[in-house]
């Protein structure tokens, strides 16, 4: 109960400062509307021209970047980002990514968010990332499929350049678009789930 009457007590402090905190906000990020806007299209161009050089600048020497894709493993430095980013231009050489709206920016600390699109069709192989698989991680087949999706960008900032990158999207349905895994209509979805099960039941009865 003192835990519940504590978490209303400073829900109702954050309204009671909200309109002051608002006001702190503009304050604080309208002088840094050009610096902003500047980020934004360099960064956009730079991913859309896939040119790795302009994107490893733009971050720091000890950058890191949280996505999906990588299952728990987080990209550390700038030569770990080059690489994770090629993957994806190998797989998907006609990748894009377009900003969505008006960024989020925080009441506090250094950093913004950005909402994006991207699109581009599966036509390379792309390597499984993560360490775990040394020098020759596997890659699934090009499927010649399309993606389509949507995600949010979340960004810190230090010196100006980005020093940590995380990204927010589906990753099933990602996997879904391309190929990688069946659509919800798929025929094979039932025999899967079957397979589930009973590899589910096998494991089971070891453990006994």
């Amino acid at each position: 109960m003192a835990a519940v009457t504590a978490t209303r007590d400073q829900a109702i402090q954050s309204l009671e400062h909200l309109e002051e905190d608002i006001q702190g906000l503009s304050e604080r990020w309208l002088p840094r509307t050009g610096e902003l806007r500047d980020f934004a299209t360099r960064w956009e161009q730079a991913w859309n021209s896939h040119n790795l050089d302009d994107l490893e600048a733009m971050v720091t020497e000890d950058f890191t970047w949280d996505d999906p894709a990588m299952f728990g493993e987080i990209v550390h430095g700038r030569a770990e980002f080059r690489a994770f980013t090629q993957t994806l231009f190998r797989a998907m050489p006609d990748v894009r990514f377009d900003g969505i709206g008006a960024p989020y920016l925080p009441l506090e600390g250094d950093g913004i968010a950005l909402r994006w699109r991207m699109t581009g069709t599966f036509t390379g192989d792309l390597e499984v990332w993560g360490k775990r698989f040394g020098p020759t991680p596997p890659a699934y087949a090009p499927t010649g499929r399309r993606a389509d999706i949507e995600g949010v960008d979340i960004y810190e900032f230090r010196d100006g350049l980005i020093s940590r990158w995380t990204i927010v999207y589906d990753l099933f349905g990602l996997s879904q678009q391309l190929g990688l895994l069946p659509a919800a209509n798929n025929r094979m979805l039932p025999l899967m789930v079957r397979m589930q099960r009973l590899v589910a039941r096998l494991r089971g009865r070891r453990g006994r």
